[in-house]
């Protein structure tokens, strides 16, 4: 029996495995079973937590998407985590260890949970792209996305712009910049329509599982395409399907993320079940 946590931020859901305790290797193909919806238990992505190899973190994470791809970073997925080793460890803050480097964790004293994305990275070749081009316009041309501006906070994101965000009606767009060449790690797309400069509206296409009900990564990128674009302060709220982030764009570069997270439930699982 393996024993899982099941969590979510702002609908964006995640089925936490403690490798600490529990003994299982998660091959691609468990990965995809366990995030099924219909057969398995379900969720966005899988998050497997390990002790720590350098000494220095609280512990290390492995973040899976449901097609069993493996991704380097997601704010909402280290909040969930982070919440539950917050209380697990009696601290007001930790560091976790990610494919993307370390992250900070902090408790709010209003019960929100922040975290320290890092530095955003602009160059073609960190983001990556397949060869140099402007970042800032990558001249996409669909039907409803145009041009799109490319970073990276931890992961691969384009940024566009659009009146209406209507996901059925993006849905094809989003395809077909998903399978673009020039994204050689995948991407993950968002779609931004700003209200004001303290407030954007934000869905997003997620590399390896499509439209979700947030992003924490993509709600930092937007943020500060944005203010570079002199579109929203450096402390704007981010409204998704799932509810709103604050994002802060610090003054040294880096992005902070707070918002709530939920723990579902408790359960654990046979492999031989998944079969």
């Amino acid at each position: 029996m393996v024993n899982f946590l099941k969590m979510h931020g702002l609908g964006n859901d995640f089925v936490i495995i403690d490798m600490r305790t529990n003994i299982s290797k998660l091959e691609n193909s468990l990965i995809k079973k366990i995030s099924d919806r219909k057969k398995g238990i379900g969720c966005d992505q899988l998050i497997s937590i390990y002790r720590s190899d350098d000494g220095i973190s609280d512990c290390k994470i492995k973040i899976f998407n449901c097609d069993g791809t493996e991704a380097e970073s997601c704010g909402n997925a280290i909040r969930c985590v982070g919440s539950e080793l917050l209380k697990e460890l009696d601290k007001d803050n930790l560091l976790i260890e990610t494919k993307a480097g370390l992250v900070d964790v902090e408790k709010q004293s209003d019960g929100l949970i922040s975290v320290d994305m890092g530095l955003v990275k602009f160059n073609w070749d960190q983001i990556p792209l397949s060869h140099p081009q402007d970042t800032q316009d990558l001249m996409i041309e669909t039907r409803k996305l145009k041009k799109g501006i490319a970073v990276n906070v931890g992961n691969p994101h384009v940024i566009f712009f659009c009146k209406d965000l209507v996901e059925s009606q993006l849905l094809e767009d989003c395809k077909k910049v998903s399978k673009m060449k020039i994204f050689p790690m995948g991407v993950n797309i968002s779609m931004v329509k700003v209200e004001n400069k303290n407030k954007i509206n934000l869905i997003t296409f997620e590399r390896g599982c499509g439209f979700t009900q947030a992003c924490g990564t993509a709600a930092c990128a937007s943020v500060v395409v944005c203010n570079k674009m002199n579109l929203c302060e450096k402390r704007t709220d981010v409204s998704m399907r799932g509810g709103k982030l604050t994002i802060d764009y610090l003054s040294d570069g880096h992005v902070l993320m707070t918002g709530p997270v939920s723990k579902i439930f408790e359960g654990n699982y046979n492999e031989s079940d998944l079969e």
